[in-house]
């Protein structure tokens, strides 16, 4: 381009000096146009490049935000799964540890009674058996109630436990310091009332129970502001 002009420009020169000024001119126009052109082409190639970035940037937030979407939507899904896991474990616990619980009193009841009451109850049939020939049936029945409740009120802890422990990914740390902090109070209710029954304490039993009763219940309540806060949060 550059040495198309100065030949032309060469020529014009052989025809007199007025012909610089007009071969100037062109010049100046033609490289006018091709700083314009260049200018254009720069543009549309600078252009195209921020096009790319700008897809591969939305392509990048929109996978964060699936991402993020998703972890939402499984919290949202494990924590009514928590607390309802959480609320059976509390009600098996207090009602294995409670100090204040009335028996039915097997011993008077005819036979008839008995066998209605045996119907109902979680015994197995030998068990049941048992019983009718125990001269103790109250505290017969007590004893194998203190081991049923063990069983229930563990299960229940285990398995919120356990669940705690597959989807931690997913909870808030604030909830899975909260839900921790009363797995650890329950297993050691029910380590405590173990305990105690197997060594005669009557003593670790009743701490079993008052910490149940006095120290579950505040940090359950802060579970259930937490829980409500996270899905609200979710729903918004």
């Amino acid at each position: 381009m550059h040495e198309i002009i100065l030949k032309y420009i060469g020529e014009l020169v052989l025809y007199g000096g007025g012909s610089v000024a007009i071969a100037y001119g062109v010049f100046t126009l033609l490289g006018k146009r091709w700083i314009e052109k260049k200018f254009s082409e720069s543009l549309e190639n600078h252009k195209h490049l921020l096009k790319q970035e700008l897809e591969q940037t939305k392509y990048k937030i929109n996978t964060l935000f699936n991402r993020v979407t998703k972890i939402h939507e499984k919290e949202f899904e494990v924590l009514p799964s928590a607390w309802s896991m959480l609320m059976e474990a509390i009600s098996k616990l207090t009602r294995f540890t409670s100090a204040l619980k009335e028996y039915p009193n097997l011993d008077t009841m005819n036979e008839a009674q008995l066998n209605e009451f045996l119907k109902q109850s979680f015994l197995y049939d030998y068990q049941k058996d048992e019983l009718k020939n125990s001269d103790k049936k109250v505290t017969y029945y007590q004893d194998k109630l203190f081991y049923y409740e063990l069983y229930q009120a563990g299960k229940a802890i285990f398995d919120f436990h356990t669940y705690i422990q597959k989807n931690k990914l997913f909870l808030s740390n604030d909830i899975k310091n909260k839900f921790k902090e009363i797995d650890d109070i329950m297993w050691s209710a029910h380590t405590s009332m173990e305990i105690g029954k197997e060594e005669n304490q009557s003593l670790m039993r009743m701490e079993a129970w008052k910490k149940t009763k006095n120290e579950i219940e505040p940090i359950k309540n802060e579970i259930e502001d937490l829980v409500q806060q996270r899905l609200k949060l979710n729903e918004a």
